[in-house]
């Protein structure tokens, strides 16, 4: 290899390379899993990007960039809604600035995918309410999960 080429390989390719290898994209996927626990179990969930299980305790795949509620339902009982966000990972942000190496290539590629980010609250941990004896259901209601912020 000629010493033009180590160059250009040195300042353009390598970093490249060094960059795509090591996004958290690439690292841990454009999907992520969000447990779902419900007191008592065996409730049904719905969510707000498609995703759903028929009992409880469960898991719903969603893409890490969603913002989504997810709803927990039983027949007798209030069902919950409880709003799920994002937020940048311990294990994201470790693979966020080793691409600073590289001119910010998988820092672009991560910020487009969502690739850093995880969901809180994970677990969704809902209590649901047993209604009174012979009461209609009621509609879902914003709620907090336990143990969320």
């Amino acid at each position: 290899m000629g010493r033009v080429a180590r160059v250009w390989w040195a300042a353009g390719v390598a970093p490249v390379i060094a960059g795509v290898g090591g996004c958290a994209t690439l690292e841990r996927g454009l999907d992520d899993e969000v447990a779902v626990i419900s007191e008592p179990p065996g409730a049904a969930v719905t969510s707000s990007v498609g995703a759903a299980c028929a009992a409880t305790p469960c898991t719903l795949t969603v893409r890490r960039d969603a913002v989504f509620t997810v709803t927990v339902s039983m027949p007798g009982y209030s069902s919950r809604t409880v709003e799920v966000g994002t937020r940048i990972s311990g294990t994201g942000a470790a693979v966020a600035i080793e691409n600073v190496a590289t001119g910010g290539l998988g820092l672009a590629v991560d910020a487009a995918t969502g690739g850093a980010l995880e969901h809180v609250p994970n677990p969704v941990d809902v209590a649901l309410t047993a209604l009174p004896a012979g009461a209609p259901a009621r509609p879902a209601r914003p709620a907090k999960a336990r143990g969320a912020a």
